[in-house]
């Protein structure tokens, strides 16, 4: 028996076809086959079918199509598939391989990437789904299954192009899009197929189309990924045959051991959650602290992962813990990260995360399970916009806005009944508990039946197995009446403090000591080390403590030698009196000590430059070389954000101050939080020093991002604040940033004047580090205003410094340096030779910000040394790392790279785009360099004399604003092209003609100057 409702809803058995009857009767039977296995209510079912306004006889009505339904596959197959009554509706009972709809759904679920079972899935499509059918449900209905089929043919067209046949997709890709031009995914999908079979130009072509239709119907631009293949084909860099296929995230925590009950809760999740991609499903599953809601969460999430091939992501929003909630800004940087490419640029500010978040799934099946919320404010901004993903939060909270302002179910879990606690305790104590039934129940009750308890009970049990159940529940009566007697709060807050202290009874002192300190430990995660330090004592003693709290269920794994606690565990803790104020102080002793060491390993020539810190009592890990260093760094910098606002004021400001080059160019959250933190404790202790240095780093992580005011204005605040604490060392630094402000927009020459300015104030201060910085810069700014040779003294002095200091990071960039003025006088060789050696460096530094700049100028040396398609792959290189790891000005740069190199290689529709693309970029930046460069090349490009004219002067007229020596090439380029000019010699209107030449800084090698493209 195989029933149909991808086409008309029909019955075939043995291919043969079973007359259902009238439309009304086919839409009952829908109804049924899409909750089969479910009771359908006799109301649902009329609402369903006849809508809003049914006829008066509609019950009557209904019993008919049932009785007639019943007939049919009575008569089709005896025995099979049936219609039983139910309290309350009706159940059609048939095996979800039965239905069209099911199997089209498992294929998609258990084979995502497999070609043959995508094709099999599309194969049960017969045309439109539920055809013939009216009313709201069923077009509801239909419009989510055309999402499915959508997402099917795209899933299919994915994995024929990975296999190399991407041809045998464009027809199907074809017809679908024009069936709904505004579907991102099968333009996206399409396009990717064009570009696979050499049809770059039709795939470009497309997105214009999509483009306007986009504007035109809904007044947006694309959303992230069809902008993304848009920008990969302008690159000639979308991966096509052999491409891997795109993992998913699967965060959820491990399942809980020995699960007890819940079965209505579990029954509930179940069917809520049978509405993914037909309707929104949010649930919020709230109760008592220690009843059990986050395991509940995660044992229904591991049972139904399958339900969501697209992934499970996880977050704690710390919504109960000691500290302060997480805010949503911070839980949109977590999530993105599993749902990004890695290293892609983090959107800087909450609404641009939250619609970021919302396009990543929104074609996506996925969970989001999301826990220890603590207000409507915190998960608004964490809620997918479609129905494809379901939603779980936890709270203690009952989150009503949740609920009346965006349809949220609130599931209660209460605490467990009597016969699941009695199952649970017999499942972690054993057998003991059938043999004393009473003191069974009456520990349960003294626990108030709370899975957090029962098993603090059951464990002490356990570790006492010759102490009778009737003994120890007498044990914690007694506790209990002790505190109920001193507690104001409620019989059950009592009651769970007790257990708590009885719990702790059972341990050695060195454990309770340990687990009060771990009560006021800011981080919601530890380790053995951090542990060792809290507690005063060595990484081996430590170990006693941290095995007796992880067996008595005080502590729990979160990974890797990484612990946490539960938040109810945490708070009690914090209660116990610990007269150790300096506890806390260890800790960030510590984790000063060992990030001044990782340091040290990563950029050990800047040593002098960052904060002496005193060696700590505890002990470190080995950090044996730059890798393991930075892979302790990437591990605890989220403890490290989490410490940054909860020490002393003088614990933020050398955090900031020792992670300043760690931070740089990357980790822009985990950077604007700890600077920020130091600006603050810098004010509250009135720290100007402190504070300027802390601005320095603000104003950098701005500067990368291209926001060149605010840059500016924290360099300027910080310059003012080191002048009125007397330190010339600050004002230097703050000089030479500005410096580079000026740079980055191209103003060479105000750039040399602020590193001459900082160069004086080092000399003076014997600064050796400080002077080979700003040797650097201005030999490097020297260079591109044809300042040769004092460019090439300056590089020449600053490796010097840097060589001696050990400064490998400052040796690469006077390297990008060196390479730029060999490339100036005619030696594209050895440019390609120090640019390849600077990006060696800086990659084995692990800074990929300033690899990307040394593979750029690597594309730009062989673009002069005529290997065109060397170049566009460099560029392409540089590219993506700009993007994944900030720095928008570099955008620019390998953006008209590209674009000179795909001219070269003769495409210079791609050349255009590339250009066109830098040119948006550079302006949003104010990167006026790469504004004139974009220009120009435009203009390289561009038929329409008009239009060629119009890009050659605005280039013109930027280069000679910044005083470049480009102005002048880029006048004879335009001399000798066909078009007028209004700058011409004696003519503001001549027309100079003559052969189109190319300058040698562009895509060919017939030119005859040398200046910077």
């Amino acid at each position: 028996m195989d029933f149909r409702v991808l086409g008309p809803v029909r019955l075939q058995v043995r291919g043969q076809a079973v007359a259902i009857g009238e439309p009304r009767r086919q839409a009952v039977l829908a109804v049924l086959l899409f909750e089969a296995g479910r009771t359908v209510g006799v109301d649902l079912l009329i609402d369903r079918v006849w809508g809003e306004s049914p006829p008066e006889q509609v019950r009557r009505s209904l019993q008919a199509h049932i009785t007639r339904i019943r007939r049919a596959l009575e008569q089709a197959d005896p025995g099979g598939a049936r219609v039983t009554r139910d309290p309350g509706g009706y159940r059609l009972v048939a095996r979800p391989d039965q239905v069209d709809v099911f199997r089209f759904r498992r294929l998609l679920r258990e084979h995502p990437a497999d070609v043959a079972s995508l094709d099999a899935a599309l194969e049960l499509w017969e045309g439109e789904p539920l055809a013939g059918l009216r009313g709201d449900w069923a077009e509801r209905t239909r419009r989510t299954l055309r999402q499915e089929y959508t997402a099917a043919i795209v899933a299919w067209a994915d994995a024929k192009i990975r296999d190399g046949d991407a041809a045998a997709t464009l027809t199907r890709l074809a017809e679908l899009t024009d069936e709904h031009p505004l579907q991102e995914p099968a333009a996206a999908a399409l396009m990717r197929a064009l570009y696979a079979v050499g049809r770059g130009a039709d795939a470009l072509t497309h997105y214009e189309r999509i483009l306007r239709a986009l504007r035109e119907e809904l007044g947006a631009d694309p959303g992230p990924e069809l902008a993304a293949v848009h920008e990969a084909v302008l690159r000639h860099d979308l991966p096509t045959a052999g491409a891997a296929a795109v993992p998913v995230p699967a965060q959820l925590p491990a399942d809980v051991a020995a699960f007890t009950g819940r079965a209505g809760v579990l029954a509930e999740l179940d069917r809520l959650a049978d509405g993914t991609g037909e309707e929104p499903v949010l649930v919020c599953l709230t109760g008592t602290a220690g009843a059990g809601k986050t395991a509940t969460a995660v044992h229904w999430g591991h049972r139904v992962r399958d339900r969501f091939p697209d992934g499970q992501l996880y977050l704690d929003l710390c919504g109960y813990a000691p500290g302060e909630p997480m805010r949503s800004s911070d839980a949109l940087a977590a999530l993105l990260s599993a749902l990004l490419p890695e290293g892609t640029r983090m959107p800087p500010g909450q609404a641009e995360r939250a619609a970021r978040f919302r396009t990543e799934v929104a074609s996506r099946r996925m969970l989001v399970l999301l826990d220890n919320a603590a207000t409507l404010e915190q998960i608004r901004p964490l809620l997918p916009g479609t129905h494809t993903c379901a939603v779980v939060v936890t709270s203690r909270d009952s989150l009503a806005g949740l609920v009346a302002l965006h349809g949220a179910h609130r599931v209660d879990v209460d605490r467990l009944s009597e016969a699941d606690a009695a199952c649970l305790l017999r499942r972690l104590i054993g057998t003991r508990v059938d043999a004393e039934p009473e003191a069974t129940a009456e520990l349960a009750e003294r626990c108030v039946r709370l899975p957090l308890t029962l098993r603090l009970a059951a464990e002490l049990a356990v570790s006492r197995p010759a102490t009778p159940l009737s003994r120890l529940v007498g044990e914690l009566r007694a506790a209990q009446q002790t505190l109920k007697l001193l507690s104001s709060g409620g019989d059950q807050r009592a009651a769970v403090r007790a257990v708590f202290s009885w719990s702790l009874r059972q341990l050695d002192e060195d454990t309770i000591r340990a687990f009060a300190l771990l009560g006021r430990y800011p981080a919601p995660v530890f380790d053995s080390y951090s542990l060792a330090a809290l507690t005063g004592s060595s990484f081996d003693e430590a170990r006693g403590p941290l095995d007796a709290l992880v067996r008595a269920h005080l502590v729990h794994p979160a990974g890797a030698d990484r612990y946490g606690m539960h938040d109810l565990l945490k708070a009690y803790a914090a209660e116990i009196e610990s007269d150790e104020p300096a506890a806390l102080d260890r800790v960030y002793g510590y984790y000063l000590a060992t990030i001044a060491a990782a340091m040290d390993r990563l950029y050990p020539g800047e040593a002098n430059r960052r904060p002496s810190v005193v060696s700590p009592e505890s002990a470190m890990p080995a950090l044996d070389d730059a890798d393991s260093a930075r892979d302790w760094l990437d591990a605890e910098l989220p403890t490290v954000q989490a410490l940054a606002p909860a020490g002393r004021p003088e614990h933020a400001v050398t955090l900031s101050a020792l992670l300043f080059r760690y931070l740089d160019g990357h980790h822009e959250t985990a950077a604007l939080a700890v600077h920020g933190h130091a600006i603050k404790a810098a004010r509250a202790i009135g720290d100007r020093v402190a504070e300027a240095d802390a601005l320095v780093a603000v104003g950098g992580l701005h500067m990368q991002a291209g926001r060149a005011a605010p840059a500016a204005s924290d360099m300027w605040a910080a310059y003012a604040l080191f002048g009125e604490a007397g330190n010339p060392l600050g004002q230097a630094r703050a000089l030479g940033n500005l410096g580079m402000i000026e740079e980055s927009a191209g103003r060479y020459r105000p750039a040399a004047d602020y590193y001459t300015r900082a160069l004086a104030l080092f000399n003076r201060l014997g600064d050796l580090t400080g002077q080979a910085h700003q040797l650097t810069r201005l030999g490097t700014v020297e260079a591109r205003i044809d300042r040769r040779e004092e460019g090439y003294e300056h590089l020449r002095r600053a490796m010097a410094l840097h060589r001696k200091a050990g400064h490998r990071f400052g040796e690469a960039w006077v390297k990008i340096g060196l390479g730029e003025l060999a490339a100036n006088e005619g030696g594209p060789a050895d440019s390609c030779r120090l640019h390849a050696e600077a990006a060696a460096l800086f990659g084995s530094l692990g800074h990929r910000g300033s690899e990307a700049w040394a593979i750029d100028g690597l594309g730009r040396a062989e673009a002069l040394d005529g290997r065109p398609v060397d170049a566009a792959a460099h560029h392409r290189q540089a590219l993506d790392l700009f993007r994944r790891h900030g720095g928008r000005d570099g955008e620019s740069w390998a953006l008209n790279g590209l674009g000179e190199a795909c001219l070269a290689c003769g495409y210079p529709d791609t050349a255009g785009a590339n250009h066109a693309e830098a040119l948006a970029v550079a302006t949003r930046c104010g990167c006026h360099e790469q504004i004139a460069r974009a220009h120009r090349g435009l203009a390289r490009v561009a038929s329409d004399p008009e239009t060629v004219r119009d890009h050659y002067e605005r280039a013109i007229a930027r280069y000679a604003e910044l005083g470049l020596p480009a102005a002048e090439c880029t006048k004879t380029e335009l001399a000798e092209s066909n078009v007028s000019c209004s700058w011409a010699e004696g003519s503001p209107g001549a027309t100079i003609r003559g052969p189109r030449r190319t300058c040698r800084s562009g895509p060919a090698r017939n030119r005859t100057c040398r200046c910077r493209p």
